[in-house]
C-alpha cells in the first residue's frame, strides 16, 4: 500500500513538472526586459520559482516574477535587466524542484520588438 501511495504521489509531481509552457511575449519597455510565458493546461498545486533568462551564453536572474492562474491557464510574467540583443534565448524555471526550459523563438521577438514580419 505504501508503494502504491508513493507511486501516485510521484506521478502527480511528474505530471506537474512536465508543464507545457510556451513563449507568449517579450518587451523591452520601461528600462527592463519583460518575458511572458503561458501554459494552457496547467495543473494546480505546483510550486514555481527561480526564473532565469538565458541569452547569448549568459544567464540572468529575474528581478521579479508574477504567476497568475485562471482555470487551467498559467501565466508567468518575469522581468529582467534591460537587454537589446537576443541570441539563443530561453527561460529556465524551477517547477516542483525540477528545472524546465522554455525556448524563445527569435522570430517572434523580432516581430514584437521591431514590428517586422
Amino acid at each position: 500500500m505504501k508503494k502504491l501511495l508513493f507511486t501516485i504521489i510521484c506521478a502527480v509531481f511528474a505530471i506537474n513538472a512536465n508543464a507545457e509552457f510556451r513563449f507568449k511575449s517579450l518587451d523591452t519597455n520601461n528600462g527592463k526586459t519583460t518575458v511572458v510565458i503561458i501554459d494552457d493546461n496547467f495543473t494546480t498545486g505546483s510550486e514555481t520559482c527561480c526564473a532565469k533568462f538565458n541569452n547569448d551564453g549568459k544567464t540572468y536572474d529575474a528581478t521579479s516574477m508574477v504567476t497568475t492562474q485562471k482555470g487551467k491557464q498559467m501565466r508567468i510574467t518575469m522581468t529582467f535587466k534591460r537587454m537589446t540583443v537576443f541570441k539563443n534565448t530561453s527561460v529556465t524555471l524551477t517547477i516542483n524542484g525540477q528545472e524546465v526550459n522554455v525556448p524563445i523563438d527569435l522570430r517572434e521577438i523580432n516581430i514584437q520588438v521591431n514590428g517586422c514580419h
